[in-house]
């Protein structure tokens, strides 16, 4: 079973692939298919950190945790 740091890192590595896959293409179906899927997983990512690693980093790091959580939602 992978940590919840591996799939953040996953998520995050798979995202800048297909941002990549939308600014270097030039054939509009790709770029439309990749950005949907862009949008896609950054919002699920990005609930994801809100419901589980924001509130942990509250919860086990104290007022650092609150304050890298604060940070991460820049």
């Amino acid at each position: 079973m992978a940590s919840i740091s591996d799939a953040i890192t996953k998520d995050h590595r798979d995202l800048k692939e297909y941002y990549n896959e939308v600014v270097t293409s030039t054939d509009l179906d790709h770029q439309q298919r990749y950005g949907n899927q862009f949008t896609w997983e950054l919002a699920r990512h990005s609930v994801g950190e809100e419901l589980i690693v924001y509130p942990a980093f509250e919860k086990y790091l104290g007022p650092k945790g609150k304050e890298m959580a604060e940070d991460d939602r820049k």
